[in-house]
């Protein structure tokens, strides 16, 4: 059974810039909170660094200097009707 103290919601306070709102301003656009913008950030940033160590690309505990995301085409874009 899960105690009281473990139920509570868990807060953190960051110092916030203008260069950090306009990244969580980005993220929100996909229509996310802001709780669930910087959730998923810091879960796609953790998922990257644990590639890499298990990888054996960067020592365990270290980041990366660079790290890459692949992005797949939206079935639902498409692009300029190339035909003559």
């Amino acid at each position: 059974m899960a105690t009281a103290k473990s139920n509570r919601r868990r807060t953190v306070s960051i110092q916030r810039t203008e260069a950090f709102d306009r990244d969580l301003a980005t993220i929100m656009r996909t229509g996310m909170t802001q709780s669930d913008a910087i959730r998923f950030a810091a879960e796609f940033v953790a998922h990257g660094y644990q590639s890499a160590w298990e990888a054996g690309a960067v020592p365990d505990g270290q980041h990366p200097s660079h790290m890459l995301m692949k992005v797949r085409a939206s079935h639902s874009q498409q692009g300029d009707d190339q035909r003559v």
